[in-house]
């Protein structure tokens, strides 16, 4: 009988977040969070192959998938809403975690830990964006005149990308012919046109995640991943593909020399989609480490 995730609305600011849970009976809880413009449950493909020793959670971060906490691109300011979030659900889930993300995702989970190392009992990214200093400063400089846009084509192409479809099957069609998802599994990219698109009162299918909400959140980058990284104490491992752009050398290099417990691994032939395109290859690599 195929694994069946939990659909649990947790209240939230007079809103939800939509959780999702496997195997909640164990008390070894495991915790992803998703990418910027995606969800929770497209990494099902992933998820599913996690050791079920642990009580497997992901979720719909603010202004994707379906959670209704206010997503307001106009007064989107730092990151620190999404780790905010993460917090309120783990202290609501009563015991820490070992935390997991991808992209933002992994971001989120690395803020959660130099914020609140109580809830965290280890933490594995996977290509989390992680970039050295003075490319935050870059990014905060173009953002205070509100053009940071030119310096993140996915910010830009965010704004003018597709968002109307008649059909599922049209949409993955659409879909399919992309560079982003040209690894992608079938399966995860299937599960990304279920579960990440809702049909609008015309009746056409659009994005969950509203694309000037998507736009806001790669235009901004915290210099905050750099604050007192070196109390970070729990196990960390960095799962990377290579020649990551999000996590380059140069910050690979300093979370070495200020973290020298993170375990930074590569999975080869991948593209910054690795969770979606090699989810033997990445659970293999996280069963290893919990």
């Amino acid at each position: 009988m195929p694994l069946e995730f939990n659909k649990i609305a947790v209240p939230c600011e007079d809103s939800v977040i939509q959780t999702y849970h496997l195997n909640e009976k164990s008390d070894k809880k495991f915790y992803f969070s998703h990418a910027n413009g995606f969800n929770g449950l497209t990494y099902q493909s992933l998820l599913k192959k996690i050791s079920n020793e642990f009580s497997v959670s992901t979720y719909d971060m603010r202004g994707h998938g379906d959670t209704t906490l206010t997503a307001d691109p106009k007064k989107l300011t730092s990151w620190h809403c999404f780790r905010d979030d993460l917090i309120f659900l783990l202290e609501e889930s009563g015991s820490p975690a070992i935390l997991s993300g991808h992209s933002l995702g992994g971001t989120t989970s690395w803020l959660v830990a130099l914020s609140r190392p109580d809830l965290v009992k280890k933490l594995i990214l996977i290509d989390p964006v992680i970039l050295p200093l003075r490319y935050i400063f870059g990014y905060q400089f173009f953002n205070f005149f509100n053009l940071a846009h030119f310096l993140s084509p996915l910010a830009k192409n965010a704004l003018i990308r597709r968002n109307d479809w008649k059909t599922h099957e049209e949409a993955y069609d659409y879909f399919v012919e992309k560079k982003l998802f040209s690894k992608v599994s079938k399966e995860a990219l299937n599960d990304y046109v279920n579960y990440g698109l809702k049909f609008d009162k015309n009746k056409n299918l659009t994005l969950k995640c509203n694309p000037k909400w998507e736009s806001a959140c790669f235009q901004l980058n915290n210099r905050e991943v750099w604050n007192n990284v070196h109390n970070l104490k729990m196990p960390i491992k960095i799962i990377l593909t290579t020649n990551s752009v999000v996590c380059n050398q140069f910050s690979q290099k300093r979370i070495k020399r200020l973290v020298p417990q993170a375990n930074i691994i590569f999975v080869k032939d991948t593209t910054h989609m690795l969770p979606l395109e090699a989810a033997d290859e990445v659970s293999n690599e996280i069963n290893e480490f919990l």
